[in-house]
């Protein structure tokens, strides 16, 4: 018996396999292989899928085990085979938690995952995982990060309980097949009655995946994304082309808006959310969450810059999308403000938060987070309001993203290089960065923001930030310019 001859596909294998290799030479390169990757949904409890992978050639076969701050994926990998070329099984070493080794060559491999839904409710965003109603498949921890080789293109198989079907930003090339380009970036909604609904913003089509019953209208969802990347297209003046898909699924339990998890990976958005709650509450978090997750379809998703430069891309991208939903009234001045005061609480609370510049913090992110974020923001604030006062409002931090897809058009610069000149560019910012990014400078708002008509009031753990009662027409200028109305 062959290697695969236990396989039951309901996708009449033999025509669908015909058709793989007609498309083959229109999406291949000289070097490029595309390889077939069957997955199968095998329970939902316990969770499980079987993976099989043909056109492989390799003897050492190691998967990610970790992935942002998820450990032990690795772990979930079981009854790992393989088979050479004449379907014969090879014998095979379990080095450690996802590490294998056969004794020659296999072109053949199966393995199971079992998919239990993180424990973090923050975590299910980020990695794949599969209920009895919902799911993620994410090929970028689901296949081997050694032993496929170089992999541009796959065709993916699905089979899927009965019932179920899939969702992505990939066009399927027949039911439940998809040829794959740069799977580490696939991401793939799963789940019964799953609901897709097209749109288009200029050069992006969206196609917006939605599951379960909420208590909104799937036009609803269509509107806040489309004024969004509008005002995105428009203030970034750099065109976001092809299919981005947003995956919008449910946590299970009693849990409101105020509990979500989100992620951008390539041009796919994922966002779950806590169902229970009005259409307004959970149409308030949408936008105000979408406001961040779809700016990171232009950054860093469409950059070429090289390094770690999360604080920037994270830190002053979170300022960027508090700025946007002020700007599209989803916030008032006053929830402005607000948020500005507890990142700045939150900051404040980090035993390390100056001990390291940015740029090392953003070398190890994920241990680091609260600076990366917190701090990062807060620079984004601080440089904002100065760039403002120093150039009378005729710039703003929004000015930096413009430059920044204008400077990274070549290849290969270093991120962190590029954006430090440009914060430090404009008349009166060239001390900027060394004190807030390569610097580890201590922020104290109450110092800052002092010539900008801002009060800071604390109140042990708490603090408000107000406009001062008493303001003169430069303060009442820069106030307005961010939004402020009185």
């Amino acid at each position: 018996m062959h290697f695969f001859a236990t396989r039951v596909s309901r996708l009449k294998p033999l025509k669908l396999l015909l058709a793989a290799f007609v498309i083959v030479p229109a999406v291949s390169t000289v070097k490029a292989q595309v390889r077939v990757v069957n997955l199968s949904v095998l329970s939902l409890a316990p969770a499980k899928v079987r993976i099989e992978l043909a056109s492989v050639a390799g003897t050492d076969w190691s998967f990610r085990n970790t992935y942002p701050g998820v450990v032990g994926l690795a772990e979930r990998i079981e009854n790992f085979q393989g088979a050479d070329n004449l379907g014969r099984v090879v014998p095979v070493r379990k080095l450690a938690a996802g590490e294998f080794r056969f004794r020659e060559n296999v072109t053949k491999v199966r393995y199971e995952v079992l998919l239990t839904p993180p424990s973090n409710m923050g975590d299910m965003s980020h990695v794949s995982w599969l209920n009895e109603e919902y799911g993620l498949l994410m090929l970028g921890d689901l296949l081997p990060e050694v032993g496929m080789g170089a992999t541009p293109n796959l065709i993916l198989n699905l089979e899927l309980p009965p019932g179920w079907v899939s969702g992505s930003n990939r066009d399927p090339i027949a039911p439940e097949r998809y040829l794959v380009a740069r799977p580490e970036q696939a991401v793939f909604a799963v789940g019964p009655a799953l609901r897709t609904k097209s749109i288009r913003v200029g050069d992006t089509q969206i196609r917006i995946v939605t599951s379960s019953a909420w208590p909104f209208s799937d036009g609803a969802v269509s509107k806040i994304v489309a004024k969004i990347l509008e005002e995105y297209t428009r203030i970034l003046r750099h065109p976001l082309p092809g299919t981005v898909a947003l995956l919008i699924g449910p946590f299970r339990g009693s849990v409101g808006p105020e509990r979500w998890s989100a992620e951008t990976r390539g041009q796919s958005v994922v966002l779950l959310l806590g169902r229970q709650g009005s259409s307004g509450a959970l149409l308030g978090r949408l936008r105000v969450v979408l406001t961040h997750e779809l700016f990171h379809l232009w950054v860093p998703n469409t950059l070429t810059l090289q390094g770690d430069y999360d604080w920037f891309f994270e830190g002053f991208t979170l300022y960027q999308a508090l700025l946007t939903a002020l700007r599209l009234r989803y916030i008032t001045f006053e929830d402005y403000l607000a948020t500005l005061a507890r990142v700045y609480d939150s900051y404040r609370t980090s035993p390390e938060r100056d001990k390291l510049s940015l740029l090392d913090a953003s070398a190890r992110r994920w241990t680091t987070r609260s600076i990366v974020y917190d701090k990062g923001m807060l620079v984004a604030f601080i440089y904002d309001l100065m760039l403002r006062r120093a150039t009378e409002g005729r710039a703003t931090v929004t000015d930096v993203y413009q430059e920044l897809f204008r400077a990274s058009t070549a290849k290969r610069q270093n991120a962190n290089d590029v954006l430090i000149s440009l914060l430090n560019r404009p008349n009166g910012m060239n001390r900027f960065s060394g004190d807030y990014v390569e610097g580890a400078a201590e922020i104290d708002l109450n110092s800052v923001l002092t010539p900008y008509g801002l009060d800071v009031e604390t109140t042990g753990s708490i603090t408000r930030l107000t406009v001062r009662r008493q303001i003169n027409p430069e303060q009442r200028r820069l106030l307005k310019s961010l939004g402020y109305k009185r």
